[in-house]
């Protein structure tokens, strides 16, 4: 996260990582760049970069908007009572977390990819939002991100323990581990939030473009943007995808330790095998859907973790490489932020049935009982009527 000089421009614009989780951006934050006589061959990189900005504009609304219904409606699901559960409590906070991205990216996205675009100047107030930006995406998918690994600790622990795994993993440390990462991943990006500050530059026609930037100013700063960087790339990317990966490993290697003791228990021609058999194959199901969610959690992270750690390591890689692929894992990135409520759907028959029940059911019955009232009030008026 520092300045990169645009070849199409003379002054520096700020390339922002909406997260050191969530999306990448690669949309320079000054917008008023003036023309440079003497541009230089724009590499396949950029090209792609340029081609591909217009599309992420586009899309990049249309996913926030589509992410935002889909998380509200895990929220809903996921808080009524029959859903009640230390594994559903992680995955409402993901589900808002999640929500909160996407909510804060939509603005970001219609003011920077379709109003304040070159050769218009960005005033104050788009300035004062992008600080804003800067600092609450961060911690919010950095909350999302270490929610998942908090889930993917909490199931293993409880296939891995069937007998201590309830009480291990209980509905109050649930709650308490809520806590504890929203209270240090918000300390963890105390760097990141202090390493920002307004800039301005004169856009001609009187007029002043306003933009953030990096402080580094000082050695302190110059210290602490470095510091960021790296607390970025390895605290809130690698380390947390590497954590992912392994347990995702182990939950498959559990449920396929549970499957074999599944197909033992089915040889016992009693009840109470039946019920444990019965129990196992939910518990599987269940397994397997958070599985396919952290999978899709690394696949989307590590690539970012990485190339943000060759980009703290080689500044020409940040410029040339990191910079101009942030808009595609910007799209990424939100895109696995809206996908959780389909993966519920199609994977979990408890989350499936309750979500008919509350947005089906009820409207099917409401609609028949409006029906009902309206033939009865119009017999009411043809007797009155007679």
């Amino acid at each position: 996260m520092e300045y990169s000089v645009n070849k199409n421009v003379t002054t520096p614009w700020v390339n922002l990582p909406m997260t050191s989780a969530s999306p990448t951006t690669s949309t320079f934050l000054n917008v008023t760049g003036a023309s440079n006589n003497t541009e230089l061959p724009a590499s396949g990189l950029e090209n792609f970069s340029n081609e591909y900005r217009a599309i992420h504009g586009h899309a990049a609304p249309v996913i926030c908007i589509l992410g935002i219904i889909a998380n509200c409606l895990n929220i809903v699901v996921l808080t009524r009572k029959n859903m009640v559960s230390p594994t559903n409590i992680l995955l409402t906070w993901l589900a808002i977390s999640d929500g909160a991205t996407m909510m804060v990216y939509l603005p970001y996205a219609i003011l920077n990819y379709h109003i304040y675009v070159k050769p218009l100047s960005s005033p104050l107030a788009n300035a004062h939002y992008l600080m804003f930006f800067a600092i609450s995406s961060v911690v919010v998918h950095s909350i999302s991100i270490w929610l998942t690994v908090s889930l993917a600790v909490f199931r293993y622990v409880f296939i891995r323990y069937p007998r201590r795994g309830a009480k291990l993993c209980s509905i109050h440390r649930a709650k308490l581990t809520v806590f504890i990462v929203c209270l240090v991943v918000t300390l963890v990006c105390i760097p990141n939030s202090v390493s920002y500050t307004l800039k301005s530059e004169d856009a001609g026609m009187n007029r002043t473009s306003w933009f953030i930037g990096v402080r580094d100013d000082t050695p302190g700063y110059e210290f602490l943007k470095t510091f960021n960087l790296w607390i970025q790339a390895i605290l809130v990317k690698l380390l947390p995808c590497f954590l992912l990966a392994i347990l995702s490993l182990l939950l498959i290697k559990q449920m396929k330790d549970a499957e074999t003791r599944r197909k033992k228990l089915m040889n016992k021609s009693n009840s109470k095998a039946e019920d444990d058999s019965r129990r196992q194959r939910k518990t599987n199901r269940t397994t397997r859907m958070l599985v396919v969610v952290v999978v899709l959690f690394v696949l989307t992270e590590t690539p970012q973790g990485i190339l943000q750690l060759m980009g703290g390591i080689n500044p020409n890689f940040f410029t040339s490489i990191y910079q101009p692929l942030g808009d595609l894992m910007d799209t990424l990135t939100l895109f696995n932020n809206g996908i959780n409520f389909v993966l519920y759907c199609t994977m979990s028959k408890h989350f499936r049935d309750t979500f008919i029940k509350i947005f089906v059911s009820d409207i099917v019955k409401a609609t028949g009982m409006r029906s009902e009232n309206q033939l009865m009030t119009t017999r009411t008026t043809r007797v009155s009527e007679v």
